[in-house]
């Protein structure tokens, strides 16, 4: 992407809740079946981008960070970094649906997991992106 067809115009943040509960891919499991697994991914991967589709965001040409957020049920202690699995099938989705044009440094300059504390609400799941790159006016995707 030439760097002209790009122009920030003002920080901009997106949110897209996504329909899990807890995370469907993590880092922590690593025993299975192969194919069952690559199944589970397959699955995850049309999920997010039903999800996406759902929330019908604006293509834009970048961001400045996507982040993965996650509000537990309960007080369990969990690690963030096991989520990133999930955060890559749901940027992974944000290209195939058109939103994003790629996921390499030149779209999107950092990721991250967050966990939130229960509040009371219920569980949920939702990926934000952050400091968007719009494209110019008259500038296709």
């Amino acid at each position: 992407m030439r760097s002209d067809a790009r122009k920030r115009l003002a920080p901009d943040t997106i949110t897209i809740p996504l329909p899990w509960i807890k995370a469907p891919v993590t880092a922590n499991r690593v025993r299975g079946n192969v194919h069952a697994r690559a199944a589970e991914i397959r699955n995850a991967h049309d999920v997010a981008a039903w999800a996406i589709k759902q929330a019908a965001p604006k293509p834009f040409a970048g961001c400045d960070q996507i982040t993965l957020h996650y509000r537990p049920k309960t007080w369990h202690r969990r690690d963030s970094d096991g989520l990133y699995p999930t955060l890559k099938i749901a940027v992974d989705a944000l290209v195939r649906t058109g939103v994003l044009p790629d996921d390499s440094f030149v779209c999107v300059s950092a990721t991250s997991c967050r966990i939130h504390e229960p509040n009371g609400e219920p569980p949920a799941m939702w990926l934000t992106a952050e400091g968007i790159t719009h494209y110019e006016p008259g500038v296709t995707p």
